[in-house]
């Protein structure tokens, strides 16, 4: 239990860092500025969204971190998502 709780965190806490990094005047904008050419659908999940970024930044840190959790992955993204949004608030 206590693994996923881990991975749930990390998911939302490197999520929600790294939209704050991305924030103008933060180390990580010019990466905001790449990401911003991508598509209009693109935008929530890459660098403007708490919540949404966690498909795409906690994704790969939930797998490289517990690679044996993969079936809990759905659980661990909606979890993950409610905290960033807690976070976000």
């Amino acid at each position: 239990m206590g693994e996923h709780l881990t991975i749930i965190a990390l998911m939302a806490l490197v999520a929600y860092g790294a939209h704050i990094g991305m924030q103008e005047e933060m180390i990580l904008h010019p990466l905001a500025n790449v990401l911003a050419r991508a598509p209009q659908w693109a935008h929530k999940p890459l660098f403007a969204c708490p919540p949404c970024m966690c498909s795409a930044w906690g994704i790969p840190v939930a797998l490289i971190m517990a690679p044996e959790l993969w079936p809990f992955l759905p659980i661990h993204l909606l979890a993950a998502a409610g905290l960033a949004a807690w976070l976000n608030r």
